[in-house]
């Protein structure tokens, strides 16, 4: 048995472990996002910042469904194994999409795949070395990490419709929205196999882990993406970069209360309830409250 794991090594019958307040169901979408080069208000520089994301989504969304999967067997709350079910299914389309994405803006003349192939290496690293509840930490953590910075732009989503081009606005808001919904799903199914002590180390550590080497890679990924563009050394885009991350719209700064959060001992993703930013999504995109658009 891995060291913090519960005396019985699997939820207890009738237990509930989910912490879900939101319902969620997979949704079929397509898109033709990245067709456009400089899609945010023609600005290479922050468009770079999206494409760099972008790139880590589809090994990354994979290794979350792969950690989350490994636990699965050990569930039996009903309502989280539903979850499991749906959050799955979400992940393995957002790993499509921005896969179709990716290539879009490859054929632009960008290192896609050199980008995404540094963030593999990064990813194998972790399953070489890293045990399954430690993997499933790292998922949690990263899951934190874009559930933030989904919250963020949901709440500018009116400043982003602004400055993205249509398509990219719909990939990018479907995407924060479905990683709103399943926030709390791999943090509940390793706190559910978990001993609490272990829990609260695990996810702590993985979250300090994440922050350094997430943002070790995001910097080359961006380096990568700014000389196609020849601007890899141009100290005006990297202070346009400064500004839109931490100024204005700001959204690394605005994250930061959210960010810190992490580390009290009692917190659950939906201590940040921003159901309302999901329903204001569903309504303008004709879904009811509590149910997801038709497959595509």
């Amino acid at each position: 048995m891995d060291i913090g794991a519960t005396t019985s090594d699997e939820v207890a019958p009738g237990s509930t472990q989910s912490g879900s307040k939101l319902p969620f169901k997979t949704r079929n979408r397509q898109f033709k996002a990245g067709e456009r080069r400089h899609w945010y208000d023609g600005d290479p520089v922050v468009t770079a910042y999206f494409n760099a994301l972008s790139a880590m989504f589809p090994g990354g969304e994979r290794f979350f469904c792969d950690t989350v999967r490994k636990q699965k067997h050990k569930i039996t709350d009903p309502k989280l194994l539903a979850e499991i079910k749906e959050f799955l299914g979400q992940e393995m389309i957002h790993s499509r999409e921005h896969q179709a994405y990716n290539d879009r803006i490859a054929a632009q003349g960008y290192p896609m795949e050199r980008i995404e192939r540094r963030s593999r290496r990064m990813i194998k690293l972790m399953r070489i070395l890293m045990p399954y509840r430690a993997q499933l930490g790292q998922t949690v953590a990263l899951e934190h990490f874009t559930a933030i910075l989904a919250d963020n732009l949901l709440k500018e989503h009116e400043t982003f419709r602004e400055h993205a081009t249509p398509e990219e606005y719909e990939l990018w808001m479907w995407h924060a929205v479905e990683e709103t919904e399943h926030k709390a799903v791999a943090f509940d199914v390793l706190k559910a196999v978990s001993s609490k002590p272990f829990f609260y180390f695990n996810r702590v550590r993985a979250l300090v882990m994440t922050t350094i080497f997430f943002n070790i890679n995001m910097f080359f990924h961006l380096r990568d993406l700014l000389k196609a563009d020849g601007l890899q050394w141009s100290p005006r885009a990297w202070a346009r970069l400064f500004r839109y991350l931490w100024v204005e719209p700001g959204p690394l700064r605005k994250s930061i209360p959210a960010y810190l959060d992490w580390f009290r001992p009692s917190f659950h993703p939906w201590q940040h309830d921003n159901r309302d930013l999901v329903a204001a999504w569903k309504a303008e995109h004709g879904e009811s409250e509590f149910q997801a658009a038709p497959a595509a």
